[in-house]
């Protein structure tokens, strides 16, 4: 039976470390800053995670993402090919990103040159670290000897209850990558209104709470998750930022002295970054299906 290789993208906000330890491969989106095109590196070999912050942040710099272009997919699965390795990309939510549908369109040119290998796209409906988590566990059922169509069935069945709950500085960012109106950005900056946000099952941000203040908004994440993991002795907890220390450390110290959590820190990384802005947090865990579906 011929081997296969797991691939992912950008939004997953995977370390290099969590890659490395479980032999996953990416294709990068991208973003320009002032109309100079950039990788979206996970590995922050090309600016630093504290530049990003600073693109993002500065309203005289005009920064916007970007999808795969058909040459990157190309250029990383060949060498797979040519090996006889086939491919699977567990892929951002469609959504979000239409990352998924453009690989279809390069696979099937894949395809032709290959067509003794399975070239094989999977619709994760994640974003972020749920969908870095999903790819992680993936691979542990790959590493167990699972099948290319095994690991796709263990991805459909438990996508849902991959978790993400998070709140944001200011609605400023997300008015800008046009995922809520300016009227409504600019009454929630106005009154200190912070939204309490989740992945549903599709993978839509969606606002479950509009919270007055910060530390209400930190509580009322805190509560999601917490529900989340309810019946996990030691869960572990997964606590992404974007320039957003002081609340990475509250949820931390919250997580691990009332519930014995085990806490894995990450950045927020270009993708989820720049929509999201700086200050933003993501806390994500393995726990209850997802339920709830935004209406359109």
């Amino acid at each position: 039976m011929p081997k296969f290789q797991i691939f992912t993208d950008s939004s997953s906000d995977l370390t290099t470390e969590m890659r490395k330890e479980h032999g996953i491969e990416y294709f990068r989106m991208g973003f320009s800053v002032n109309g100079k095109e950039y990788p979206a590196d996970l590995d922050f070999k090309l600016y630093s995670y504290e530049q990003l912050y600073e693109w993002i942040r500065d309203p005289k710099v005009d920064i916007h993402t970007s999808l795969i272009q058909n040459q990157e997919f190309v250029d990383r699965v060949t060498p797979f090919l040519e090996k006889g390795i086939d491919i699977l990309y567990i892929a951002c939510t469609s959504v979000l990103s239409g990352s998924v549908n453009f690989f279809r369109i390069a696979m099937e040119e894949l395809k032709e040159k290959y067509p003794e290998r399975k070239i094989i796209s999977i619709d994760s409906n994640r974003a972020g670290m749920t969908l870095g988590l999903l790819v992680m566990d993936a691979c542990e059922e790959q590493k167990k000897g699972a099948s290319i169509e095994e690991v796709i069935e263990f991805v459909e069945r438990e996508k849902q209850k991959y978790n993400l709950c998070g709140t944001l500085e200011t609605l400023t960012y997300l008015k800008n990558a046009g995922r809520v109106s300016g009227a409504a950005a600019f009454f929630a900056n106005a009154f200190g209104i912070k939204p309490v946000i989740i992945s549903d099952t599709l993978g839509h941000n969606y606002v479950v709470q509009k919270v007055k203040g910060t530390i209400p908004s930190w509580k009322a994440c805190f509560d999601v998750i917490k529900e989340a993991c309810e019946g996990q002795e030691h869960p572990t907890i997964y606590i992404g930022q974007g320039i957003a220390q002081e609340c990475a450390n509250y949820f931390k110290k919250r997580f691990t002295e009332e519930l014995g959590a085990k806490i894995v820190e990450y950045w927020v990384g270009p993708i989820i970054g720049i929509s999201c802005g700086p200050g933003v947090i993501h806390l994500v865990c393995k726990g209850k299906e997802v339920t709830i579906t935004a209406k359109e």
